[in-house]
């Protein structure tokens, strides 16, 4: 046999051989089991927040008697499920791209963990909207400062509810599905956790030049923010001014009470979109070393973004929601404010109603470079490279196992074979 030929396959052995043992890309397998998990939690939820919904309006309406205490607590769950439903719609669409990203996770490693981001900001918010209290007093729900899940428990433990067959078995059902929501969501959150340990874990595309502008677009996205919580304010002690104007029809005060409403749930969501960008602000010293989680942090923050723009811009939370106007989005009922002929004619309402008009507008536009943002940030960080971490040799033991051993082994009996074919072929 050809010498030459011989070593020259013996290094292409050893070359593949190596690549082999020192590989550990995410398989897709493994990522998609991953993600059908989070399907799973995603139906297990809807079917939690639905039986919510449906059992609360039996003690609301369908039970005779009830007192006005038990079912105003009663409207509260109910409503809530209302936030829950508004927010299932988004959470869905990002769990929708999950799904078609797993396919080929390595490639789509950066998009994924951002996805991951957008989820967890939502599964958060839709957790706390039973398991806290600040959305039912940030709404101004009938029942405030408790939470849904206490409320539940008040429901089930009440006297004339156990009085009532119908009623006792309603809230029974409510308070299986408020634990079984619970549970959905802490194991939806594990999944998510998972996923993003595997995605860090992914090899990383090639970078590209790594000039950090990574704390420019951070401190863009602060001032974003700050755009927004003032806007918000600036709507929220506006349309406050147009509610108390002496004599406004009631028409009027419905659209003011409808956008004022509105901002309440921008406080809301501001409280988490805060928490997350405070988070930018810490990993932007390291951005090489933090890269996977600040792509989370942006998906976070973009879920939220888009939830809060959502809220002023469309007609969806104010119906769900069911507030004083449905059908128009915050946006709109502030213009019909401007245009009013009773707003015009009053001097305190037309000078409130035209900052509310600026402030909203001034909402829209920080909300649109927010995104611009947080979209540059992740086009910066998807250029980073990740540092590689050194690992300590391991300590040699009378009995090596694992692929390493068996790899250098093969490598070691590949080498004396081609050693010995060369001496007789000498």
């Amino acid at each position: 046999m050809n010498t030459k030929r011989m070593v020259g396959r013996v290094a292409v052995a050893v070359a593949m051989l190596l690549a082999i043992t020192s590989a550990s890309p995410v398989m897709a397998q493994d990522v998609s089991a991953v993600v059908e998990k989070i399907d799973k939690n995603m139906v297990e939820l809807k079917g939690a927040a639905e039986i919510i919904h449906e059992e609360t309006k039996v003690i609301i309406s369908g039970v005779e008697g009830m007192p006005d205490e038990m079912k105003d607590t009663a409207k509260t769950v109910h409503l809530s499920s209302h936030g829950l439903k508004h927010i299932e719609v988004y959470m869905g669409n990002d769990i929708g791209k999950l799904d078609t990203y797993k396919a080929d996770p390595e490639k789509n490693r950066e998009k994924m963990l951002v996805t991951v981001g957008k989820i967890e900001a939502l599964l958060r918010v839709y957790k706390d909207i039973v398991g806290a209290s600040e959305f039912v007093t940030t709404m101004e729900l009938p029942v405030t400062g408790k939470s849904p899940y206490d409320l539940t428990h008040l429901l089930i433990e009440n006297p004339d509810v156990q009085a009532s067959p119908e009623a006792i078995s309603a809230a029974g059902d409510v308070h299986t599905a408020v634990h079984d929501l619970n549970d959905a969501a802490q194991s939806m959150r594990l999944n998510l956790e998972e996923l993003e340990d595997a995605l860090a874990e992914a090899p990383a595309s090639t970078p590209k030049e790594s000039g950090s502008e990574v704390a420019e677009s951070v401190g863009n996205i602060d001032k974003n923010m700050a755009e927004l919580i003032e806007a918000t304010e600036i709507i929220h002690k506006q349309t406050d001014a147009i509610i108390g104007v002496e004599g406004m029809p009631d028409e009027v005060a419905a659209m003011a009470e409808t956008a004022h409403l509105s901002t309440h749930g921008l406080e809301f969501i501001g409280v988490y979109m805060e928490s997350y960008i405070e988070k930018l602000d810490t990993y932007k010293a390291e951005p090489e070393k933090n890269k996977a989680k600040m792509l989370v942090t942006v998906g976070n923050i973009e879920a939220l973004r888009k939830l809060y723009q959502d809220t002023m811009g469309t007609g969806d939370f104010v119906t769900t929601m069911r507030l004083p106007v449905t059908g128009k989005s915050p946006h709109d009922l502030i213009h019909l404010l401007m245009e009013n002929s009773e707003v015009q004619a009053a001097p305190e309402a037309i000078s409130a109603a035209g900052d509310v008009h600026t402030a909203s507008h001034d909402l829209n536009d920080a909300a649109q470079a927010m995104r611009l943002n947080l979209e540059e940030l992740e086009d910066v960080l998807a250029e980073l490279e990740e540092p590689t971490t050194a690992t300590a040799a391991p300590t040699p033991t009378p009995t090596p196992e694992g692929a390493g051993f068996e790899a250098a082994f093969t490598i070691a009996g590949i080498l004396a074979v081609a050693y010995m074919v060369f001496r007789k072929n000498r």
